[in-house]
């Protein structure tokens, strides 16, 4: 079943925004078209800055929009985590900002008139299983001791109760379609003068004394300040030594008796899943989904990509009556190495360029915190979050530990690559559908055939650190193992900190051996033009 994400499908009609042609002057500079980079860019021409908004891709079609379209105070990092390795001030401004974050987006919606169907919902932790319980019980106290109106209760609704152990509610949480809403503050801002730009990748960005500068493929932004609203900084940045890349999976069915949860539960276990709904009053857009199964980005067996979408709709259809798996999507986030993002400054000298990193799959929210962060940071307002979410706090233990860990994971991924092991050694090894990596006159190269026989070669080398790229072939992508960048068939950057292509290759198939020719690096994706 080929992935799409429920937004994208329920997006009929989206704005088009031209690529970048030509120089630009601006007082910002926002990388990145997705819900960080939007909200940044509507609190900023709120406050009357000029903005451009320099998007790859196009606009929430990143991560944003292939979210699961949830809006939560709890996080998946855990605030009795974030006590433990922080203080009680960071856990209590962390959930104050995310509260803030979530009424902001109620307010664009309602002000706006977006239809993006926002509604409030309640929000419930469970577990089935016995060691999970103190888990909850010391989330719902810290929670408590955040001021956060959280509660035990006895009732799960729609869902079997003889197994469950223990069960919190939080009222008050919402759900809402990210995309519409993104989309939604584009065309506003847009028609009062901030200038969003799709198709346009930037490949160099530099912070000079009075002012910054960007290049992209087609001009040159200059600017006062930037906001690299990316996911994860692009380049070579010191974060991504903590910030770890994951990816995360959804699948939304059908329900057959039309009687959807207008809830959120998060079942604690051993393997977390995520349950929610999505419904309208029209009903054509209700359906039910269940998210979870996190990983290392790049780093599970051609088997287990499948595996991890069919596990979560095994579990959909043994807790529901479901008639039909309608989507299947997954996403990337990155984890911060205590539980709260980087935004903020992106390095002590810094004093023009800004990140927002480290969501930890809670994106919407924590990017709507980013967007209300940066944008007061810049025009030089007070607040009280900026010292929780410091992006250039110092390394406290818990920061310690994930950077030896995660460094750790990268070196075995380098090592794993030292000598290069190939997947395959002959071209006929691969059957169609399949990508995988093989040695050609000494190079390293990553070979895609399609199911009709054509073959896609490029580079097998990522560009961001020069580790060796994975085949997913849920997704029919190539992901690095080691921080996250991933690449389409023919090797254009989807997403991470790389920012150029995998060099395409063309192969002599008969002989097996590599044409010499124009080398691709940049320029937009065209996977209709296979390489045989």
């Amino acid at each position: 079943m080929k992935t799409q994400s429920f937004w994208e499908a329920t997006t009929p009609q989206r704005p088009e925004f031209p690529p970048l042609e030509g120089n630009l002057d601006v007082d910002v500079a926002i990388i990145g078209g997705g819900i960080t980079g939007i909200t940044t860019a509507l609190q900023l021409t709120d406050a009357g800055k000029s903005v451009a908004v320099l998007e790859a891709r196009r606009v929430g079609g990143g991560t944003t929009g292939w979210s699961t379209g949830n809006l939560y105070v709890p996080t998946g990092a855990y605030y009795h985590k974030i006590l433990d390795s922080r203080d009680k001030e960071t856990m209590s401004s962390v959930a104050y900002a995310r509260a803030a974050a979530l009424d902001f987006i109620e307010h664009q919606t309602l002000q706006k008139q977006i239809d993006c169907h926002f509604a409030r919902r309640p929000w419930y932790f469970f577990t089935e299983e016995e060691n999970m319980v103190s888990t909850i019980e010391k989330e719902v106290d810290a929670l408590q001791r955040a001021g956060m109106p959280i509660e035990f209760t006895e009732n799960v609704p729609y869902l079997n109760q003889d197994g469950i152990r223990i069960a919190a509610r939080m009222h008050g949480q919402a759900r809402f379609h990210p995309l519409r809403y993104v989309l939604g503050l584009a065309t506003d801002i847009a028609a009062r003068g901030c200038q969003i730009y799709e198709h346009t990748t930037v490949f160099d960005l530099k912070e000079e004394k009075d002012h910054c500068l960007l290049k992209t493929q087609h001009g040159t932004v200059t600017c006062r300040q930037i906001v690299i609203a990316t996911h994860i900084p692009i380049g070579i940045h010191t974060v991504q030594t903590v910030a770890a890349p994951h990816r995360s999976y959804v699948v939304a069915v059908r329900l057959r008796n039309d009687d959807y949860p207008d809830a959120y539960f998060w079942q604690n276990d051993t393997m977390h899943k995520a349950i929610t709904t999505h419904s309208t009053d029209s009903m054509k857009l209700d359906m039910l989904m269940v998210a979870g199964n996190h990983h290392k980005t790049g780093q599970a067996s051609h088997q287990e990509y499948q595996h991890y979408f069919n596990e979560l709709e095994d579990y959909a259809r043994k807790h529901f009556d479901v008639a039909s798996v309608e989507y299947r999507w997954s996403a990337q986030h990155y984890r911060s190495g205590d539980g709260v993002p980087y935004i903020g400054l992106t390095h002590k000298d810094a004093k023009r360029t800004y990140i927002a990193t480290g969501f930890y799959a809670d994106g919407l929210i924590y990017g709507t915190v980013a967007g209300m962060l940066l944008s007061d940071m810049i025009v030089g307002k007070d607040n009280n979050w900026l010292k929780a979410f410091d992006a250039t706090r110092g390394t406290n233990l818990a920061t310690a530990k994930t950077f030896v860990k995660e460094n750790v994971n990268v070196a075995a991924q380098y090592l794993k690559d030292t000598p290069f092991s190939a997947d395959v050694k002959h071209l006929s090894e691969i059957a169609p559908g399949e990508g995988k990596t093989m040695e050609i006159d000494g190079e390293k190269v990553a070979v895609y055939r399609n199911p009709n026989n054509q073959l896609h070669a490029c580079s097998a080398v990522c560009t961001h650190m020069k580790c060796i790229v994975h085949w997913n072939n849920a997704e029919n992508t190539w992901d690095c193992p080691c921080h996250g960048s991933r690449f389409m068939i023919d090797g254009s950057v989807i997403e991470g900190p790389a920012i150029a292509n995998l060099e395409q290759k063309q192969i002599d198939v008969s002989g097996e051996h590599l044409i010499e020719g124009e080398k691709h690096r940049s320029g937009q994706r065209d996977i209709n033009n296979p390489i045989t």
